[in-house]
């Protein structure tokens, strides 16, 4: 069976179950904690641990189940559909200083937009130079410098080669 439909069934199980048990938040937490150690090779013991019930019953099955290979995927899926449900857009800011402020006047601005919850993840990255960029799901603003700066050289290179063909 293909491991992308294997994994988005267990994900709607594990929503199914979660939403029974009113643990369906806690669950979201416990498959993006999870996800971490998983992808980090980190202690896994120690994280499954700290897990909710629902969530350590879920492992079981998967174990159970032989399908440990699939539990990124599951995982991710399980936090997209969450995500989808709550009506929570992901977003993700890079500035090139600290900028705290700015992810609050952007959450402010989207929810303008009809957007009922923006989920913002924030990293600084100096090779912007300034200014920023903001990711909203699939939709991407680079209001950079560095970006700025690389359109420039861009057209001028584009410029010395037209004037070279010509000349």
């Amino acid at each position: 069976m293909n491991a992308g439909l294997i994994a988005s069934r267990y994900a709607n199980a594990l929503y199914l179950f979660a939403c029974e048990t009113g643990e369906e938040k806690k669950v979201y937490e416990d498959a993006s904690a999870l996800k971490r150690a998983v992808l980090a090779n980190d202690d896994v013991t120690g994280c499954i641990e700290r897990l909710s019930v629902p969530m350590q019953r879920f492992l079981a099955l998967v174990i159970r189940n032989k399908r440990v290979e699939c539990l990124p995927a599951i995982l991710h899926n399980y936090r997209v559909l969450y995500r989808k449900e709550k009506g929570i857009t992901r977003a993700w800011l890079t500035t090139a200083t600290e900028n705290p402020e700015l992810a609050g006047r952007l959450a402010e601005l989207m929810k303008l937009q009809g957007l009922t919850e923006v989920d913002f993840k924030t990293e600084v990255d100096p090779n912007l130079i300034g200014g920023f960029i903001v990711q909203v799901e699939d939709k991407r603003l680079d209001a950079s410098t560095a970006s700025q700066l690389k359109q420039i050289r861009k057209d001028l290179e584009t410029s010395i080669r037209k004037t070279r063909n010509n000349g």
